[in-house]
């Protein structure tokens, strides 16, 4: 790998003092988990690598003003461990939990893996669930952008030798006779050790009498360049209740969801019927106390 020069910075001030002095390409590394293998294969050879693991800053998980904050460099392990990320956002703390073995998860970083931008990448669809933002910094200033602007495409991605800092997202406090609910689930080749050949997650609003669902965001990931929420679900389940016909009714339109998704790939019938069997895993998690959902789909 020819890299020409290296530095590891102790502070984010210090890293970006540093970038805006030098005139080559620069690329940030952390768990470096995605990109030592890209740098293996020739596909990025960057003239400086700047190491991001030793700035504290950039690690860290708390509640603020309302909304939960994670530092870029939280690495998963630390997030699917955290009793705060498993009460207040469920679904990301179960697709920490199932980011690679638990050596990756040691290492690979949230801010990496968006920052990788795979399609793929567990954490992302419970981001646009959780209607997160992101906040960067660069030697020209910081931004904060929504994480759904953000991998979108459309210019609000990370800039010349920007770096992302923190991911936020707001706590939803469940109003009277309501609760919140989330939950993710992946398929892969394997049951372990496997980037996802479909995701789901899924945030909702419930009465917690009834399940009468209140208000609900659907994000799929897999089924194209990047994640993307399912507004039209959405605006579908406002006020039905979680019984048996409904569960049918969502791996309906997620299966039209792949069909407009991926039209004509090798991949579409595998996963038109994959979207369907983790519909029904993801509602038997979030409504346990409901009849059975699952019934010969």
């Amino acid at each position: 790998m020819p890299i020409t020069q290296f530095a590891s910075p102790l502070s984010v001030s210090e890293g970006l003092e540093l970038v805006s002095r030098i005139d080559e390409e620069v690329v940030y590394i952390n768990g470096g988990t995605d990109l030592v293998i890209q740098m293996q294969s020739g596909k990025l050879q960057p003239a400086w690598l700047i190491d991001l693991s030793q700035i504290s800053e950039l690690k860290f998980i708390k509640q603020d003003e309302g909304r939960i904050k994670i530092g870029s460099g939280t690495t998963f392990s630390q997030i699917g461990e955290s009793s705060l990320i498993r009460e207040k956002a469920r679904c990301l703390s179960q697709a920490a939990s199932q980011v690679g073995s638990t050596q990756i998860r040691n290492r690979a970083t949230l801010g990496g893996n968006i920052a990788n931008a795979s399609p793929a990448g567990d954490s992302l669809p419970t981001l646009l669930a959780l209607e997160a933002w992101v906040r960067i910094q660069g030697p020209r200033g910081s931004r904060r952008v929504s994480f759904a602007e953000f991998q979108a495409g459309n210019g609000s991605g990370l800039k010349e030798k920007e770096l992302i800092t923190e991911i936020d997202f707001p706590v939803w406090e469940p109003k009277e006779k309501t609760q919140v609910i989330s939950a993710f689930k992946k398929l892969g080749t394997r049951t372990a050790v496997t980037i996802a050949r479909l995701n789901i997650a899924a945030w909702l609003e419930v009465d917690s009498e009834n399940e009468t669902i209140h208000h609900s965001r659907w994000a799929v990931g897999a089924l194209g360049r990047t994640p993307f929420r399912l507004e039209d679900l959405e605006r579908e389940l406002h006020g039905k209740r979680a019984i048996p016909a409904l569960a049918r009714e969502i791996a309906d339109r997620l299966t039209e969801v792949v069909d407009r998704a991926i039209p004509g790939r090798a991949s579409q019938e595998y996963k038109r019927q994959a979207i369907r069997g983790l519909a029904y895993d993801l509602l038997n998690d979030l409504f346990p106390r409901s009849e059975q959902i699952i019934q010969n789909w």
